[in-house]
């Protein structure tokens, strides 16, 4: 028997370009044929193997890369400060421990990887049966512009450093290839955090929106219900106002000639005998005036249609709190669900969310402070020899930030999208001013408050601006520390050094000095010699 068609497509429908990439440089490793025809993605024993191998192909190269090049870091420390020298050797393997992070962390979690996913897709299809539509077609266009960026800034500080600062006349330059591999493969693995937690967000939004759209549509109910009112007083008021002028005119004695000059009508009988014939005054029957001309009837009022086009608008669901009920109590279960899967995901990718943060931050410190030793001719390690070129030190460092101030900035909306949704429905309880969806919205509202999502690395920090700003600062404050280590081992190695030149002078200028009292000695003792007679 043929299995119904799903409601709605998957989200990883929208991810098989990345998933390819992400399979062929050992970024995940789900199987490859499950994903393709069933977009699901499963454990596979093959690759486990696979991921396992590329990784130990990774780090042999990545340790031939240092030694090729690590004839500048064998001197280092005997012409730099050690202080220099340690950075440099726990930076150089920060990259590598990264990578292996990554890796290790996609083997660990494969198999909950997958479930995530499919609670994604039962939230889609629980979303569309309430009629809340969320549109999956910009995460793959957004994939698509990542993965561009990526290959972007890999490929110009890939070749820019190889080109500037590598001696490519020798075949072991080759290598240097191999120092773009930890980043890359980092940004693949959070290209898949920052997709999925982009795709959370705008669930998070469509409920925001369904909500929003219920107080709107009530506001338009109200106000036509408002409108209705205003014209059933305007038809009052116009009926009163036809009755009124469908009385004949009362006779004014003072116009009795103008009666008589117009029509030859009989006075007499206009003027009648009781006051109740004297509103029967019929209108004038003289199609005629005195200068010949016609003159214009009274154009009796319209009468109303008979059948009038009704303006009927749609009962807002807001104004029967017993049916709404049900569809609040629906879309507050998808976004307690919703903030289940964030925290399962932050979960997943809390260790690589951690190293990320920690390299970027001992990074981006580095590179300006290599930059600084390059600027004052000194030797700094190898791998960061791109820092003795201020535009691809640009570059690093806008490539470095920019995944760190991304997932920040993107977490941070994510919270607030999920926060935002106990506003939304409160303003439901609010435009419908009744005492039973009130009570039912301030249920709601504290299971909101209970499942509110915050994303952080590993619970040391959150996710969030405040986060974004107090690492700013710690940048800046820990480049001046060592912008002013760094001063100081200069001007005492300096010191050394004119110490040393004194002390050779002095020397110097000692034995000379002890030459000379030598010579002296010798002098006068060969002048007394000379000059005293023998006695025999």
């Amino acid at each position: 028997m043929s299995q119904p068609s799903p409601l709605v497509q998957p989200l990883l429908l929208q991810f098989q370009q990345l998933f390819f990439i992400s399979k062929l440089v050992g970024v995940l490793p789900q199987d490859l044929d499950k994903f393709r025809h069933k977009n699901a993605l499963e454990k596979s024993r093959n690759g486990m193997f696979y991921m396992l191998g590329i990784l130990g192909i990774y780090v042999i190269l990545y340790n031939l890369l240092i030694y090729s090049f690590g004839e500048e870091d064998r001197n280092l420390k005997a012409s730099q400060s050690t202080l220099t020298f340690v950075i440099g050797l726990f930076l150089t393997y920060i990259g590598l421990i990264m990578m292996a992070t990554d890796q290790l962390t996609a083997l660990i979690n494969q198999g909950k990887l997958g479930e995530i996913y499919e609670r994604i897709r039962l939230v889609d299809e629980r979303l569309y049966r309430e009629q809340c539509l969320v549109d999956n077609f910009c995460i793959a266009r957004r994939i698509r512009i990542m993965l561009i960026m990526t290959f972007i800034f890999e490929i110009s500080i890939l070749i820019a450093t190889y080109i500037t600062l590598v001696d490519y006349t020798e075949w072991l330059s080759l290598l240097w290839i191999v120092s773009a591999v930890p980043t890359f493969i980092n940004t693949l693995d959070k290209i898949w955090f920052a997709v999925s937690l982009y795709a959370l967000k705008e669930r998070f939004e469509a409920i925001n929106a369904t909500l929003e759209d219920l107080v709107v549509e009530h506001e338009r109910y109200k106000a036509w219900l408002a409108a209705d009112d205003d014209s059933a007083a305007l038809g009052n008021w116009t009926r009163t106002m036809d009755s009124n002028e469908s009385q004949p005119p009362q006779y004014d004695s003072n116009l009795e000639y103008l009666y008589k000059e117009l029509g030859g009508i009989d006075v007499g009988s206009l003027r009648g005998s009781g006051s109740k014939h004297r509103n029967k005054v019929a209108p004038i029957a003289h199609s005629l005036n005195s200068f010949g001309g016609t003159v214009p009837t009274a154009l009796k009022p319209q009468q109303a249609n008979a059948n009038p086009i009704i303006n009927v608008a749609q009962e807002s669901e807001l104004s029967n709190a017993t049916k709404v009920e049900e569809k609040l109590n629906n879309l507050c279960q998808v976004h307690d669900e919703i903030c289940e899967i964030g925290k399962a995901m932050n979960g997943l990718w809390s260790y690589p969310i951690l190293s990320l943060m920690a390299y970027g931050f001992l990074i981006f410190t580095a590179q300006l402070y290599f930059l600084y030793c390059a600027t004052q001719s000194q030797s700094i390690p190898s791998l960061f020899r791109s820092a003795k070129n201020p535009f691809i030190t640009v570059i690093v460092l806008v490539y470095t930030s920019g995944k760190c101030i991304y997932l920040i900035y993107l977490s941070w909306k994510t919270s607030l999208a999920s926060k935002r949704t106990g506003i939304s429905l409160h303003k439901c309880g609010v435009v419908a001013d009744d005492n039973l969806l009130y009570e039912i919205v301030n249920h709601l509202s504290l299971k909101l408050l209970n499942h509110s999502v915050d994303f952080s690395a590993c619970g040391f920090f959150t996710l969030d601006m405040e986060t974004l700003y107090g690492v700013s600062g710690g940048i800046t404050s820990y480049l001046i520390i060592l912008i002013q280590f760094n001063l100081a081992a200069q001007q005492a190695k300096d010191a050394i050094q004119s110490l040393n030149s004194f002390n050779g002078t002095a020397g110097f200028v000692g034995a000379a000095t002890e030459m000379d009292n030598v010579s002296s000695t010798f002098y006068y003792l060969m002048t007394t010699t000379k000059m005293t007679p023998i006695n025999y």
